[in-house]
């Protein structure tokens, strides 16, 4: 095998006098940087995808210059050929950067005909700190020997013929090769993870900030910057640095773990993060400086550019699991995707300004951050899209070098708006701070100022609500006085019942609930009503005037009318009382209501409610509930005439109870201190009615009312009560 190479060697010494003959060697001197590439090299396009590197060698003379193969093939492999010669003072050990390429093989080819083929190495290297890290080796040259590397003897020269693949997502601008001096990197290495330690613990202490202020504040702009500071402290973690590596690969091995024909999975986290952190850094943007209430315009903007990273975001990582060929390759996306986070960052700097001008003090921080986010962010989109950065003039040592990569620039980037910004979040509690505690001695002087008018005020009204409320109160007990002179009087009842008894009891002074009895003049069977009017106090006490006067029309001449056809009649009384026949009424009132009509004769009653039953103790003992039909009186909408009140035929014997009462009363809520409050109910009511049956109406009544009384304890009376108990 050997001897074939030296074979290939000398091949390769005959053919230079063709077209490689004529090129140029690049020069390495003590001027030359810690990374370079040669841009004037030739290239051969192997549209087959096939050749060896000897079949390359042996066609130099297809060979031509980069500036005449354009564009990019994703699926061409390329040969680049190139000489470099060393006129450093000593043998020289330099690697090959995989910047750009999403395989890359070199051949060495020495003068006297040897040569060397390196080991591949793909976009992001073949490095991995994890497993190259040697608990006893502290030294770092360990992390620069794991890459392909090849040695230049001093003052001499040796060709390069390297084979490239496509890159998609990320993709070389140019066919040149970058090397980098491995001696000169290894003295750098040490100071660059200084560097990147630093930063990443800055970012760290940042966000353990950010996270405990969000969580006490409970703040949206705190909590913006902790999602933002947080994205940013994971993607500065997985940007691959200097050395093509990230900085939690020495603690975890991800650089192996590759998704099928993807590439690795430290590859897309990285990308993954890098999307995330500048949507996330626009978030936070915007609610630091009120985009949306105070530029509407901007924040439309804003959505676009979030709905296009994230769309860009996508592609990238589509690409990078399916890189062939795929038609989300390229410049155009990146170039556009650069550009309008520039522009972005642009419009955010000229809205802080703007609000700063407008009183917002805080928003001179956000004005100062931008300023350097916006110089190193478009210093590592430069580096992305291959224009030059501002940042290629620096010396090539030290600091110099460091921010020259375009990674590395966006960390320290990162890192110093997030810095910047820590600063703006402490400036914006502490305005709002300053603001809440003028606004709120404003305040505390004005309420004293106000205290004081309307003490002098509330003085004056006092006065004049204590008049208002004697009248109000006097006003009420006189309506009191007026409906208890509605019910029916003693001359009313005397003679008529064995005994008889009631409690008529409003909620509030006066009420809606009434009980009436038809007059002592006429012969015959007599009426007895009960009514439950809409409402309490002031508009139940109306409303039951106007049914009690509608009693009195009904049964003005006799009493003969049955109760079913009187309850249609006062449903009418009310409806045209309250106006409810014409299409334009406010009122929708009404009542319930129970009639009876007793013949002591003919020992019956008839009996027609409206959602009013009558209860029944016979001189047996039981109990019996005659239900009223479950309709109202008045209201806008009539009940149906085949469901309105019927007659009920009721005889009865000397001696049985007789009970109508208002819903105040089962309804009301009570019970026992350690249970669940519920209402009285029927059961309770019949209970009481069958135990005391024997008793007169009024000791009846007595038992009923100590028993709800008793039930209600301390909780509120809920409605008008009316009861009604009697003998015939």
């Amino acid at each position: 095998m050997n001897n074939n190479k030296y074979f290939l060697g000398l091949l390769f010494l005959m053919t230079l006098s063709f077209s490689a003959l004529a090129q140029n060697a690049f020069e390495v001197t003590e001027k030359t940087g810690i990374e370079f590439s040669d841009k004037h090299v030739l290239v051969l396009e192997d549209k087959t995808n096939q050749l060896s590197a000897e079949q390359a060698l042996s066609q130099l003379d297809r060979f031509v210059p980069s500036a005449q193969v354009s564009p990019f093939k994703p699926s061409v492999t390329y040969w680049i050929y190139q000489k470099l010669v060393n006129r450093l003072n000593s043998d020289r050990v330099f690697r090959i950067e995989p910047t750009g390429w999403k395989n890359l093989t070199a051949h060495i080819i020495y003068a006297n005909g040897k040569i060397v083929t390196l080991k591949p190495v793909g976009f992001v290297g073949t490095h991995n700190p994890y497993l190259t890290r040697s608990p006893q080796d502290t030294s770092l040259n360990q992390f620069a020997s794991q890459f392909p590397v090849f040695t230049v003897p001093k003052d001499q020269e040796v060709a390069v013929l390297t084979r490239v693949n496509f890159q998609p997502i990320f993709p070389a601008k140019t066919f040149s090769i970058s090397f980098t001096d491995n001696q000169s990197f290894a003295e750098f290495r040490r100071f660059s993870l200084y560097m990147e330690g630093l930063l990443l613990g800055i970012l760290f202490a940042l966000t353990i900030f950010a996270l405990f202020n969000a969580i006490q504040s409970q703040d949206k702009v705190a909590f913006y910057y902790a999602l933002w500071i947080s994205i940013a402290f994971f993607s500065v973690s997985s940007l691959s640095i200097i050395d093509g590596h990230r900085l939690f690969e020495f603690f975890f091995n991800i650089e192996d773990i590759h998704l099928d024909t993807a590439e690795n999975l430290a590859y897309i986290i990285s990308i993954g993060l890098a999307f995330s952190q500048s949507i996330s850094y626009v978030l936070f943007a915007r609610q630091y400086l009120g985009i949306k209430k105070y530029f509407p315009k901007v924040q439309a903007v804003s959505n676009l550019w979030i709905a296009f990273a994230l769309f860009y975001g996508v592609l990238t990582l589509v690409g990078a699991f399916y890189p062939a060929d795929t038609p989300f390759s390229a410049n155009g996306f990146s170039r556009t995707y650069s550009v309008s986070v520039g522009l972005m960052l642009l419009m955010l700097f000229v809205c802080s300004y703007l609000r700063y001008k407008a009183g917002f003090g805080f928003a001179i921080f956000f004005t100062y951050a931008v300023v350097p986010y916006l110089i190193f962010r478009v210093g590592f989109l430069f580096g992305i899209i291959g224009l030059p950065s501002p940042f290629a003039y620096l010396p090539d040592q030290a600091l110099g070098y460091f921010l020259k990569n375009p990674w590395t620039n966006q960390a320290f980037g990162v890192c110093l708006e997030a810095l910047i910004m820590a600063l703006a979040v402490i400036s914006r509690a502490r305005w709002l701070q300053s603001e809440l505690t003028a606004t709120a001695r404003r305040q505390t002087e004005l309420i004293e100022q106000q205290n004081t008018l309307l003490e002098a005020k509330v003085h004056e009204r006092t006065q004049e609500l204590s008049a208002k409320h004697e009248l109000v109160v006097s006003s009420v007990n006189y309506a009191s006085r007026l409906q208890r002179g509605q019910l029916p009087r003693a001359i009313r009842t005397d003679g008529r019942f064995e005994s008889f008894a009631t409690v008529w009891e409003p909620r509030d002074t006066i009420g809606g609930d009434l009980y009436w009895i038809s007059s002592s003049q006429h012969e015959g069977p007599f009426v007895l009503s009960v009514a439950d009017c809409t409402g309490h106090g002031v508009p139940g006490a109306m409303l039951s005037l106007l049914v009690s006067n509608s009693l009195e029309r009904i049964y003005a001449n006799d009493t003969l009318e049955d109760p079913a056809s009187a309850l249609k009649s006062l449903d009418h009384f009310v409806r045209t009382g309250l106006n409810q026949d014409r299409a334009d009424t406010e009122s929708d009132d009404g009542c319930d209501a129970a009639i009876l009509k007793i013949d002591r004769r003919l020992q019956r009653i008839e009996f027609a409610g409206a959602k009013i039953d009558l209860f029944q103790i016979d001189s047996t003992g039981q109990f019996h509930r005659h239900a009223a039909k479950r309709i109202s009186l008045g209201y806008k909408d009539t009940f149906n005439p085949a469901e309105g009140p019927q007659t009920k035929v009721i005889p009865y014997q000397k001696g049985d109870v007789f009970a109508l009462v208002t819903d105040g009363l089962t309804d009301q809520i009570g019970g026992k201190p350690d249970g669940s409050p519920n209402s009285f109910g029927y059961r309770r009511l019949a209970q009481v009615l069958t135990t005391h049956r024997s008793g007169s109406a009024q000791k009846i009544m007595n038992e009923l009312m100590n028993s709800f009384t008793s039930w209600q304890g301390t909780y509120a009376r809920r409605d008008d009560v009316t009861a009604l108990v009697f003998k015939l």
